[in-house]
């Protein structure tokens, strides 16, 4: 019997060790969130036009097609003229400066690796240049910005289908005014796809859902595992429910007990041993993380200086950091305190009879 008590006794701190060893797990989350302009203009903006001066060929190319409409900044209104804005791309035809055919060779191995059959691919390949130049001013004739988008010093190449011919290959090249109209369709709209996204990053209102991750305790014996983990889950739920178009006071107010839970904590495993800093960890990356997402770039960057005075895994420390600094610019250059609001673009109107959202 006193064997056995004095085996129970030796153990007992490995228990207690085992009990205060601090696991981390990865935990993936998703938010909704706005990016604000770049390069933020009038706040009473909010409609343009947008106008296509294109050569002879890239005007055959799309016949009766408009692409007045396929240009796209989000968070703007689309008006088929006077807008606040008008943004104007000047496309040259393409020019061909090489034709080629592409081969490729497919081959096939066994599982012990010897080669089993062989297949030749063939496929038109064009090599040329175009250049397009971007020309944007707002309703009163003044010019806001003006560059060139592409140059003709840049070479591109298109690759046709594949097939097993290489005479049929070849037929496609010879028929070169079909292939180049062909290919100037493709890429008149892939440019207004790429001045969309541009121009939606420059002056836009981006929303995106995107996947996000923090650390959270994967120890079960640990005695903040079950605490922890449901305080997480009160902010991961809190950020799932966030609407770009709605002021987030109410989501504020529901994560403030697990901001509580994160800071006592903090406190409580205040010792300078590996596994209470890795749990102090774990509460200044959830609390920064949720900071960030509620426009508060202050306490974001207060959660990650700690973090890095923590002296665990610091990196993840001026990642947060520089997070937090750019949300911090990116407010204070819209003049706005929060990314949330309303932003209903059916509601705008030209700037002759303006009744919009401009408000902080």
């Amino acid at each position: 019997m006193k064997k056995i008590c004095f085996v129970i006794v030796c153990f007992l701190p490995l228990l207690q060790a085992i009990g205060q060893r601090v696991d981390l797990d990865r935990f993936s989350f998703s938010v909704n969130y706005r990016e604000l302009p770049q390069f933020p203009l009038d706040s009473s903006f909010r409609t343009y036009d947008f106008n296509c001066q294109l050569g002879p060929l890239m005007k055959m190319a799309i016949g009766n097609e408009s692409p007045a409409e396929r240009l796209e900044i989000q968070g703007w209104k689309w008006l088929a003229a006077n807008g606040h804005i008008t943004v104007q791309l000047k496309m040259e035809d393409l020019i061909i400066t090489k034709s080629d055919i592409s081969q490729r060779e497919e081959i096939k191995k066994d599982k012990n690796g010897n080669i089993v059959s062989k297949k030749m691919f063939y496929s038109p390949l064009l090599t040329y240049t175009y250049a397009a130049r971007v020309i944007i001013k707002d309703y009163t004739g003044r010019q806001i910005d003006e560059y060139q988008m592409v140059n003709r010093s840049q070479n591109f190449t298109y690759k046709g289908t594949e097939s097993g011919s290489k005479i049929g290959a070849a037929n496609i090249l010879l028929n070169m005014v079909f292939l180049t109209t062909q290919v100037s369709r493709d890429v008149l709209y892939r440019t207004i796809y790429q001045l969309s996204t541009n121009l939606t990053r420059q002056y836009g209102y981006l929303e995106k859902r995107v996947s996000d991750i923090v650390w959270i305790v994967a120890n079960k014996k640990h005695p903040e595992y079950s605490r922890f983990r449901s305080n997480w889950g009160i902010i991961k739920n809190a950020l799932f429910k966030i609407n770009t178009n709605e002021p987030i006071g109410s989501i504020w107010e529901e994560v403030q007990p697990a901001i509580v839970y994160f800071e006592k904590i903090r406190k409580q495993y205040a010792d300078t041993d590996k596994h209470d800093r890795k749990l102090r960890y774990a509460s200044h990356f959830i609390l920064s993380k949720l900071y960030f997402y509620l426009d508060k770039p202050e306490l974001a960057q207060r959660e990650a200086s700690d973090l890095i005075l923590n002296d665990y895994d610091s990196r993840d420390g001026h990642h947060l950091e520089s997070m937090a600094n750019y949300l911090k610019n990116e407010l204070a250059i819209n003049n706005r305190n929060t990314r949330y609001f309303p932003l209903y673009t059916q509601s705008f109107e030209g700037p002759r009879n303006v009744s919009l959202y401009s408000g902080q």
